[in-house]
């Protein structure tokens, strides 16, 4: 009987069923700290006013086939963007008018997705704002591409629920950027 059966006919292991639960509660403690953790943001006073007289941003959505495999593709999460943003009141570029707009302003949304243990996925939802730069010190100096405002966040969810997940993360990321967005581009009161 010492082949973990408990006796059961078939080799049933009765403490199979325990040991996955277990797992999982397990893999979700060492995992949960990267929820609150994991929440980061460049939404300052300078940062923002990077975004000033910007003109819109043109959006380009990334994943990786882990997120694929959950069933989130680069055009669900670009689509998703431009409703919550046009209903945000953002105003959104075409490729080609980011590429006519100084600095090139592109929102750049990447998702990304990792196996985790016991049907855990582990990921992390990035917003940020790219930009052609020019360094103070040496104006020869330009940056093609640069981050100016970002917004993040890293978490774990249930691998079945993972695509609503992290379509609320990027949902809440998104909220960010507008509000920041809208603030550094807010008329002054009494302006005319």
């Amino acid at each position: 009987m010492g082949d973990g059966s408990g006796g059961r006919p078939g080799g049933v292991d009765a403490g199979a069923g325990l040991r996955r639960s277990l797992g999982r509660l397990a893999a979700g403690a060492l995992l949960a700290p990267l929820l609150h953790a994991g929440a980061a943001a460049q939404d300052t006073v300078w940062n923002r006013y990077t975004l000033e007289g910007l003109n819109g941003v043109y959006i380009r959505a990334e994943t990786n086939q882990g997120c694929e495999g959950a069933g989130i593709s680069a055009e669900s999460i670009r689509a998703d963007a431009e409703a919550a943003l046009t209903e945000a009141e953002v105003p959104l570029l075409t490729e080609r008018e980011m590429l006519e707009s100084p600095g090139h302003p592109e929102l750049r949304v990447t998702f990304e997705c990792g196996g985790g243990v016991a049907g855990v996925v582990g990921y992390s939802v990035s917003v940020r704002v790219q930009q052609a730069t020019q360094m103070i010190r040496d104006t020869q100096i330009t940056l093609p591409e640069a981050v100016t405002w970002y917004a993040t966040t890293v978490g774990v969810a249930e691998a079945g629920t993972a695509a609503s997940v992290l379509g609320d993360a990027l949902q809440a990321k998104l909220a960010e950027f507008a509000e920041a967005f809208r603030t550094a581009n807010a008329d002054d009161e009494g302006g005319g």
